[in-house]
């Protein structure tokens, strides 16, 4: 019974945690225009003639994003989704223009309702199989626009907007007649459509039906206005936020650079240099580290210590992104990180402490987009290149620290105790003194992720939880329980609930830094490296 008592505290504990932990948004729906809605109109296509010119719609050149709040014990959450190219979303129809007096004059659209996105899958499901889109009787949505009007009513939501479009609008079945803003710009090289407006979704059909006995999520708590986004480009050499990550998914991780494999003069190359997040701002050291031929292992810049939530959150939140819609489209791509699942940084404090329980995907990713970032080619080390740097620290693969060693070098058992929430836990970074080669924590504090290690997930190295014998000779193999608690199903690819000790660093190739790079750099390292033992 006393078992049954505590497993139920514990689960109180864990939901009270995620409450608290779950930012509330606003209702995005709420500040813009409502489309005003009526009975279908009369409406036919018009035929173009030859002082007229069509333009084809696809989702390549044209996206469709809605979100909608749904507010649940006093918090207001916002989920997106819609249809676009980059998910091979299927949309169809023509905007038909008069070139000379610069006019639109009829838009007509076709969308595939199942070939939409949504920034998760469980919400996915939800719209194509719990009643919000009826996709089996109503496969499509139309549009049709019957008027198109020049000017923009007074205190209007969309600023920016020239126009004011009315059309029939066919959803679940049911067809009427909407108007909304529009800002449309249109000249000899582009033609651009931007629309911000909500609709009711009751207008539509679009109920959530609890089939699956959720509960807590019940058609009444999620909003009745529904935010819809529309963006028609015909513009070439442009790209999106969104589509900088993209472009993130057909690199490899850098491991091939040729430019890597160039020879490499360390005299003409700093010890260590600083690196800034063009996005972020926020800085990290790395530290050069002399290759071993005879190991296949080239020179290397190392990150000096691991990577921390102000490096790694920013990324996480899409904090660097100028339009923050794009953040839910690159989740869905599984480009970002889905928001984790309870206090992600399990209460042990966010500011120059290790980023922690992200998967090893996260943990590639980020470093794509780090590349991508800096113009270096970021990655995870090899195991090799670990053990290389670990050894050449003054580290042993054969045996742990000495007890004078440990307490020195590393956060562990014996020194990670934290009062203030009665458990372990990490230090901010640098809290100990640095190894031999000016690097901190590679045996302690959090375990860090390496590659290269066939079809196992490994981290290596000790962590803030780990007795002494464990330390750096440490080596976990990824398995099923380190995510055994993950309320969901499937499980989080992102995240780990259990595993609440990994972590990673990053590594650079030393070809890839220019041999006056970040002057000044080797004497701020060496004041961090001075700084006396936490």
């Amino acid at each position: 019974m006393k078992k049954v008592i505590l497993i139920f505290v514990g689960l109180v504990i864990l939901a009270a945690l995620v409450y608290v932990m779950i930012p509330s948004g606003e209702d995005a729906a709420q500040q813009l225009d409502q489309a005003q809605t009526g009975q279908a109109k009369e409406a036919a296509l018009i035929q173009v003639s030859k002082d007229q010119q069509e333009l084809a719609l696809s989702a390549k050149n044209t996206k469709i994003g809605f979100s909608c709040a749904k507010h649940i014990a006093g918090k207001t959450i916002t989920v997106r989704g819609g249809w676009s190219d980059a998910f091979g979303s299927q949309l169809s129809g023509k905007a038909v223009f008069d070139p000379q007096a610069g006019e639109l004059l009829q838009v007509e659209m076709s969308i595939q309702i199942d070939s939409l996105w949504s920034e998760h899958d469980i919400l996915t499901d939800a719209l194509l199989h719990r009643g919000f889109f009826q996709v089996q009787q109503h496969p499509q949505a139309t549009f049709l626009s019957t008027r198109i009007t020049a000017g923009s009513a007074e205190g209007n939501a969309q600023q920016n907007a020239t126009h004011q479009i009315e059309g029939n609008f066919s959803l679940n079945g049911i067809t009427r007649s909407i108007s909304f803003p529009a800002r449309i710009e249109l000249a000899k090289d582009r033609f651009r459509l931007h629309s911000q407006f909500s609709l009711q979704r009751g207008d539509f059909n679009v109920h959530f039906k609890d089939t699956a006995g959720f509960g807590l999520l019940t058609d009444e708590n999620i909003s009745k206005l529904v935010a819809l986004d529309v963006a028609i480009e015909d513009v070439f050499g442009q790209k999106t936020s969104a589509q900088t990550d993209r472009s993130l998914a057909a690199t490899d991780n850098g491991q091939d650079s040729a430019k890597a494999k160039q020879p490499v003069d360390l005299t003409q190359l700093p010890p260590a240099f600083t690196e800034t997040i063009p996005a972020t701002q926020i800085e990290f050291a790395m530290v050069l580290v002399p290759g071993d031929a005879e190991k296949g292992i080239a020179p290397l810049y190392v990150e000096q210590h691991e990577v921390t939530w102000n490096e790694f959150m920013p990324w996480v939140a899409g904090r660097d992104l100028e339009n923050q819609e794009d953040l839910g489209e690159l989740r869905a791509m599984k480009l970002r990180p889905s928001p984790p699942y309870g206090s992600v940084d399990r209460g042990f404090g966010m500011d120059r402490r290790p980023a922690l329980g992200m998967s090893r995907l996260s943990a590639e990713l980020y470093c794509k987009w780090l590349s991508k970032q800096t113009g270096k080619t970021y990655r995870l080390p090899t195991e090799k290149e670990w053990e290389h740097v670990f050894q050449l620290g003054g580290g042993s693969l054969d045996a742990p620290p000495s007890e004078e060693e440990a307490e020195r070098l590393t956060v562990y058992t014996d020194n990670s105790w934290d009062d203030d929430i009665d458990d372990w836990a990490t230090r901010p970074v640098g809290s100990t003194q640095p190894d031999k080669l000016k690097l901190y924590d590679l045996a302690g504090n959090v375990c860090e992720w390496v590659i290269d290690t066939g079809d196992e997930r490994v981290v290596r190295g000790g962590h803030f939880d780990s007795d002494r014998e464990e330390l750096g000779v440490g080596r976990q193999v990824e398995t099923a329980d380190w995510n055994r608690d993950y309320p969901n199903e499937p499980k989080s690819i992102w995240w780990f609930v259990n595993a609440r000790w990994v972590g990673f660093r990053v590594v650079c190739d030393a070809a890839e830094v220019e041999a006056g790079e970040a002057k000044g750099a080797p004497q701020q390292q060496e004041q961090e490296s001075a700084a006396p033992a936490a």
